[in-house]
């Protein structure tokens, strides 16, 4: 009974197509696997927002049989207004700090058991004496990268190229399995521009990277990066400041003095040059 079941979804799917053939130019069908349809067949996180793929030509399926339409449609990337930087060009931005992060992140990339597996954000409410990380819950291992300089919030036209070193680091981890998220306190509804620039700057070539960008007035960065947790176990966290790794280091008076948070740099927090210059900064 469950395989007819599944039969007739199919068949459903496929007599819907004479209806939709009309649309295959502006959407994107979802995969169907298993009578089930799904977006992708990549590990998806709950917390981030999700750039709207974009239309597929009529050429891509004219010809092709129903059944192929349905099956083969997937989103695809978006245009690049500029190509990204050979991988033999010079960096552009210091990547000093970058390789102790994709060590770490690549030597945690497999948990065989999640919850034996140490996370790089912290049990809330923190103490800074010691503090407690969180058990991973999900056995798929993530990083997650902060695009904002300081405290200033990332401008996508101000994002450079990528270090070579950076780019070929980022394209290992994602070859490893290993989630690559990117943070900024940037609303939900500029995901695409933030999309757009970290393809065009070579960070993110094929547009494989999730996003967590605030979904309301009330969105914290902290509260993104403990939802991402619930799908992914974040293994590394890589930003230019120590509030980025928790949010406990923007209300310390003295975030310097906080020497028993001492022992995570290094061991799931790093700190690294910023990639993009803020927003209004000149240049």
């Amino acid at each position: 009974m469950p395989r007819a079941s599944g039969q007739f979804r199919i068949w459903l799917a496929l007599a819907l197509v004479p209806l939709l053939s009309g649309c295959l130019g502006a959407v994107a069908l979802p995969l169907l696997a298993g009578g089930t349809l799904m977006a992708t067949d990549e590990h998806r996180v709950r917390a981030a927002t999700q750039v709207a793929p974009p239309a597929i030509a009529p050429a891509a399926t004219a010809g092709a049989k129903a059944e192929d339409a349905i099956l083969s449609a997937k989103p695809m990337p978006t245009q690049l207004t500029e190509l990204p930087p050979p991988s033999n060009a010079s960096a552009t931005v210091s990547d000093d700090g970058w390789q102790p992060f994709f060590t770490y992140a690549q030597a945690r990339r497999s948990p065989k058991d999640a919850k034996t597996i140490e996370s790089a954000l912290l049990k809330q409410p923190p103490t800074i004496d010691s503090p407690v990380r969180l058990k991973c819950a999900a056995p798929v291992a993530a990083v997650v990268i902060d695009l904002d300089e300081g405290s200033q919030t990332f401008d996508p036209g101000g994002l450079v190229p990528a270090p070579a070193r950076v780019a070929e680091g980022l394209a290992q981890l994602r070859q490893e399995g290993i989630v690559v998220l990117w943070i900024t306190r940037l609303p939900a509804g500029r995901a695409a521009e933030v999309a757009q620039a970290l393809r065009a700057s070579g960070l993110d070539p094929q547009g494989q990277d999730q996003l967590l960008l605030l979904r309301n007035a009330r969105d914290r960065k902290q509260l993104l990066r403990e939802d991402a947790s619930k799908d992914v176990c974040v293994v590394a966290i890589a930003g230019d400041q120590r509030g980025d790794f928790d949010e406990l280091f923007d209300y310390l008076r003295n975030p310097g003095g906080a020497v028993g948070l001492y022992p995570i740099m290094g061991h799931g927090w790093f700190l690294v040059p910023s990639l993009a210059r803020p927003a209004g900064s000149a240049g």
